[in-house]
């Protein structure tokens, strides 16, 4: 599906005079973005009352959702024999990504991530979701001036989720890979530009991890070291990791594997472009799902990740959607299933070993 008819429903109005419009979506973002080039639909005076900076909007395209938020910047420019308006924002999610961070005590005991965010956000217009199984938090303490979202970020980070934006303007705490596209991105079928980079720059041979617990004495205490090996790279190239953060043996075998991993990951990515902005089951693309990619010029044919996806209209281009694309491993996944990229982007899985 390729016709889409974007509306951006803001004061009351459905408006569609736009010459271009995207919005992005990232599944490392907590908030989507916005950019349109409108025109004066309602004369000039009236269009800067109705995209006032800070004005509530929505954006759909074909009735579904893609973006709930806000007007940042209003930006009218004038020239000789020209006037353009440009208007950007952001997602709901755009408050607790902010707003500093309020608790009376400063100190949460015993809760979950997701239960702590919202009672430090309370009276912020934004809903806080997942759709993990979260861990309690023996004890947060609140570091002044932080934001509601870094103080989310952080503890989603330590349990391996990300903290993503949705389209209704919420932040939900989640993990990639966990549903796939229908169909796939095939050369010579629906990718309509493409590129690549296959970088090893920052992979290493070995991943070893130095740490110590904030209490305790002791080797045990002191001297916590964990190795995770990445048997795709064929020749000695190691690294050494300082754990800043009170760890234990659990903890920084874990901080291996995943230094491992995301580099493994972030060694293949790509950015494809497609007409349309959804899948063959009528889906529209989204951040964080899994998609088949087969590329004989990219020298892809594997899964891979939508780390973001831009949806766009301008001119006579029509709907274009740009994904943004990276081997599963970057954000906790498996590596590619079905993987025909090559050897080079094969990776063992072995739990990372005591020092």
């Amino acid at each position: 599906m390729s016709d889409e008819f974007v509306t951006v429903s803001v004061g009351g109005t459905n408006y569609s005079a736009f010459e271009s419009m995207s919005v992005t979506a990232a599944f490392d973002q907590a908030a989507r973005s916005f950019d349109l080039t409108i025109a004066a639909e309602f004369g000039k005076a009236g269009t800067a009352a109705v995209f006032k900076a800070g004005a509530a909007l929505e954006i759909r395209t074909n009735g579904d959702l893609l973006l709930k938020g806000y007007v940042d910047h209003f930006k009218p420019s004038l020239g000789p024999d020209t006037y353009t308006i440009g208007v950007s924002g952001r997602s709901k999610s755009q408050d607790a990504i902010d707003s500093s961070a309020k608790h009376k005590t400063g100190r949460i005991e015993k809760k979950d991530p997701v239960k702590i965010a919202k009672e430090v956000s309370q009276g912020i217009n934004v809903d806080i979701t997942t759709d993990q199984q979260l861990e309690k938090v023996e004890a947060y303490q609140v570091t002044p001036g932080e934001t509601v979202f870094r103080c989310l970020e952080k503890m989603a980070r330590a349990q391996g989720c990300t903290v993503t934006g949705t389209a209704d303007g919420g932040m939900k705490v989640t993990k990639a890979g966990q549903k796939r596209h229908a169909g796939g991105l095939f050369e010579g079928r629906n990718i309509k530009v493409g590129d690549a980079d296959h970088d090893w720059s920052n992979r290493h041979s070995e991943y070893t991890v130095k740490g110590q617990r904030a209490a305790g004495h002791g080797k045990s205490a002191l001297e916590l070291e964990a190795i995770a090996k990445d048997s795709g790279v064929n020749r000695f190239r190691p690294i050494i990791v300082i754990q800043r953060d009170d760890t234990d043996d659990k903890k920084i075998k874990k901080r291996a594997e995943t230094r491992r991993d995301k580099a493994a990951g972030n060694a293949l990515t790509a950015s494809i472009t497609t007409q349309g902005f959804r899948d063959e089951g009528g889906m529209l693309w989204e951040p964080g799902h899994l998609v088949w990619v087969e590329s004989a010029s990219l020298s892809i044919a594997q899964d891979m990740i939508i780390k973001s996806v831009s949806y766009s209209q301008s001119g006579g281009s029509g709907s274009l959607a740009r994904l943004d694309l990276c081997d599963p491993r970057a954000f906790g996944g498996k590596g590619g299933k079905g993987n025909k990229s090559g050897s080079d982007w094969s990776q063992g899985s072995d739990a990372a070993s005591d020092g």
